[in-house]
């Protein structure tokens, strides 16, 4: 018995095909992320440059669009989203009652599409980039170039903001927003005190585990941070230094390259998606250490074997369902694929 990789989305080949068909012979143009839905049976899938969010459903492995019109911008809120023009999804998060947030890099704001309705509405950010005010409606408050949102164990949303080096939260329950960690310098700094005054160090992306922690992936930092329930922050991860070292030891000792992903699996390890290094890396919580998952080595190979044998090509999500399948967003080989163990 062993994991396996499979691709279940998308031929390799760059393009914008196949809706209403088998998702295999689908095409894609840079998918940057993933989610699964509440019931376990659709894949959110953020197609980055088709500017389109496709859904899988997983029991028929038949394709769709589920929202964007295919032209970039930010236009649509109130109607259904299949008509919206969306910016580039560098993130895609569902909540727990199947509505779908999408993370615009660009027209810099989060979208939420009702589950019910299909409707599409603005509800983080100005579309206009600035360093936005804390406290206030976060439809009312900028952000700079957002790269990730994750749904925490309360209902909120985290959101990372790249270029304003802070983790935000919106509460939609009253509508407002606040920062939980970064001062907005572009910084390592402030281990063993308060998030909120440390500084971040290209806040890529962000997530939880089952009870509460948060963790940070520092892009230009090479580095995983922790946010503990007290609010204290440290480094788990990562020397600071760019490389592809420590598998088997101390996550602290490893060395990344452009990390630019980061979810917990079904037992709290934490799955980090080594961009740079075209590899799938896991940290174990209980011990911290740290291994390749899947890939390390730039290629499209691998398919129906072990995946730490198989080439990844810069992939930037990656999400595990309940059932412990781990979906990869395999960015530059336009592809979705899967590890499940057999």
């Amino acid at each position: 018995m062993g994991s396996v990789i499979q691709s279940i989305v998308g031929t390799s080949v760059k393009g914008y095909s196949g809706d209403g068909g088998l998702a295999k012979e689908a095409t894609m143009d840079n998918p940057f992320h993933v989610d699964i839905d509440p019931s376990g049976r659709y894949l959110y899938i953020a197609d980055c440059f088709n500017f389109r969010v496709r859904r899988l459903n997983l029991d028929s492995g038949i394709i769709e669009n589920f929202a964007g019109n295919g032209l970039q911008g930010h236009t649509g809120d109130g109607g259904d989203a299949k008509h919206a023009s969306i910016d580039e999804i560098y993130a895609i998060q569902v909540d727990t009652t199947g509505n779908v947030f999408i993370c615009q890099r660009f027209n810099p704001s989060i979208r939420m599409i009702d589950k019910s309705t299909n409707e599409i509405r603005t509800v983080v950010g100005t579309g206009k980039p600035g360093s936005g005010k804390d406290g206030i409606s976060a439809t009312k408050s900028a952000m700079l170039e957002p790269n990730d949102c994750a749904i925490d164990n309360d209902g909120h949303l985290l959101i990372a903001d790249v270029r304003d080096q802070r983790i935000r939260k919106f509460d939609p329950n009253t509508g407002t927003i606040t920062t939980v960690a970064g001062t907005g310098e572009k910084e390592h700094t402030g281990d063993e005190g308060p998030a909120i005054t440390a500084g971040i160090f290209g806040a890529r992306a962000v997530c939880t585990d089952k009870i509460g922690n948060i963790y940070i992936c520092e892009r230009e930092g090479n580095t995983i941070r922790k946010i503990d329930m007290e609010g204290i922050i440290s480094t788990i991860a990562g020397t600071g230094e760019k490389g592809y070292r420590g598998d088997g030891e101390d996550a602290k000792y490893a060395l990344l390259n452009g990390p630019k992903a980061i979810r917990c699996d079904n037992d709290g390890n934490i799955l980090v998606v080594d961009t740079e290094n075209h590899a799938l890396r896991i940290i174990y919580t209980e011990s911290n250490i740290i291994d390749t998952f899947a890939g390390g080595t730039l290629g499209s190979g691998g398919d129906g074997g072990p995946p730490t044998m198989a080439g990844l090509a810069r992939p930037h999500g990656v999400v595990t369902d309940l059932s412990g399948i781990t979906y990869i967003a395999d960015s530059e080989n336009h592809r979705i694929r899967t590890i499940r163990y057999q």
